[in-house]
């Protein structure tokens, strides 16, 4: 072979292999981006709050078709936006949850717990809850300080200012130590005082507030409210209403709040005063005892009644009237009627009067046994009205008149029970007495509500009234 060829092939392969090996090496460092991964970043401000307090919720994704939060316990309680505020109105633990959803259809879920804390448990006087049935002391009211355990409208004892020996070193309620009687005073509307007691079984409670005013316009009422103890909202159980002046401020009388369903275990009461000028010495609570059913007879009433004569309810609509059975705002039970002047859709008009009769299931009625009418009335259109009986010898009668008011009844919206003696129902409404015709006591057939002609009107709605509770009774 010529030694100038073989140079040449030789000088052939070096290039071809200077130049795989460069081309290789240039492929392994060729420059590779690789996929990112969606992701999201949560947090909560807080996980550890009060209630009726709020938590700022963020959340960044990368790379996400949906974000949805649900929060549970909160409000709002859910969001499809990034970021939220929620507030807890209630104590408990709660979960809030992000769940995201990503372009590739995975998903990613964030949770979060939140604990919601309620108030501090409350700390009766003395560390221990007191028992009932049994005495509550007024001074002895919870431990805690203004704004937990009690209301008081000034810092000071005024008591103590004025003179009296100090109970309690704790706070500036106005307790006053006289020689037999260590009770609260000086009292103003918004105060109150909390007591924590413990109650043996669930059942029905009567509260005897003993109360004193020597003010000429006597003591303002007293609310009873049961305290939540998580929240410490306060819920209303009743009142002791006011109360005339009782001879002197040391000079106790008692006020009562009955029929109050309590729970077995600890309860935390409140005692709100909604005015001055009443001085509050203790509460007495005992186990309600039921009164016995009431000697008489109903006619349209569902309280607890000996025997009973029921009246067809509702009347027929006439005599420009329309009755209607309402459900609520009773006076006593789930059932009372709604008297509307309605001179056009009654189907039975009348000229110059409007009236409506109940007839009695028994009837004629033969109620020489009693002697009263009772029958609870709602109005707020003052407007003449006659409570009549209508019997087979003639109707009976009186007529509640706003211009002088009797038996009770007052035109201001609210229900009040008349008690109505025979005596005073008469015949035409001016002749014999009820209780004095033996033929027309013992001959009843219709209950009736009518307008006075005096007082007649024909303008729409002046004539509204609710009626409840009507019965007999011996006393």
């Amino acid at each position: 072979m010529n030694l100038k060829n073989t140079d040449f092939l030789k000088s052939i392969l070096s290039l071809l292999f200077f130049a795989l090996f460069f081309s290789c090496v240039e492929e392994e460092i060729r420059e590779v981006t690789l996929y990112d991964k969606p992701h999201t970043e949560a947090s909560a401000s807080r996980t550890d709050i009060k209630f009726g307090e709020a938590v700022d919720f963020k959340s960044t994704s990368f790379k996400h078709l949906t974000t949805t939060w649900t929060f549970a316990g909160g409000s709002p309680s859910s969001s499809v936006n990034p970021d939220a505020t929620v507030v807890y109105n209630n104590p408990g633990t709660y979960d809030a949850k992000l769940v995201v959803k990503y372009i590739d259809n995975t998903v990613e879920t964030k949770l979060f717990k939140i604990i919601v804390k309620g108030i501090d448990p409350p700390l009766p006087y003395g560390g221990t809850a007191i028992a009932i049935p049994g005495t509550i002391e007024a001074e002895n009211y919870n431990l805690g300080g203004e704004g937990i355990a009690y209301h008081d409208t000034e810092e000071q004892n005024l008591a103590v200012q004025n003179g009296s020996p100090r109970y309690r070193t704790d706070d500036g309620v106005d307790v006053q130590m006289g020689n037999n009687i260590t009770n609260i005073s000086y009292t103003e509307a918004g105060e109150w005082t909390n007591y924590t007691i413990t109650v043996p079984a669930t059942g029905i409670y009567d509260f005897d507030f003993r109360v004193a005013s020597g003010d000429t316009a006597g003591g303002k009422s007293i609310k009873l409210q049961l305290v939540n103890p998580n929240t410490g909202v306060a819920t209303d159980l009743g009142q002791t209403g006011n109360f005339p002046n009782t001879g002197s401020y040391n000079t106790y009388i008692s006020k009562n709040v009955t029929g109050v369903n309590l729970t077995e275990g600890k309860n935390t009461f409140r005692v709100l005063f909604t005015g001055s000028n009443t001085n509050l010495d203790k509460i007495n609570i005992k186990v309600s005892v039921p009164p016995p059913p009431i000697d008489g007879v109903g006619i349209f009433t569902e309280k607890d009644i000996v025997s009973s004569n029921p009246g067809i309810a509702p009347p027929p609509n006439g005599g420009n009237m329309a009755i209607t059975i309402v459900t609520t705002n009773t006076n006593h039970g789930n059932k009372a009627l709604f008297y509307h002047f309605d001179p056009t859709g009654n189907g039975s008009p009348q000229n110059g009067f409007a009236l409506s009769h109940m007839d009695l299931t028994v009837s004629p009625y033969n109620a020489t046994a009693y002697n009263y009418l009772n029958v609870a009335v709602k109005s707020s259109t003052p407007k003449k009205v006659r409570i009549r009986l209508n019997t087979n010898s003639g109707n009976y009668w009186v007529t509640l008149n706003p211009g002088n008011p009797a038996y009770g009844m007052l035109w201001d919206g609210q229900w009040h029970e008349l008690v109505i003696p025979f005596s005073q129902l008469l015949r035409d409404g001016n002749g014999a007495a009820l209780s004095t015709v033996a033929a027309a006591k013992s001959s009843i057939k219709q209950f009736t509500i009518r307008t006075d002609d005096s007082d007649y009107s024909t303008a729409p709605n002046s004539f509204d009234y609710y009626i409840d509770d009507i019965y007999f009774t011996v006393n």
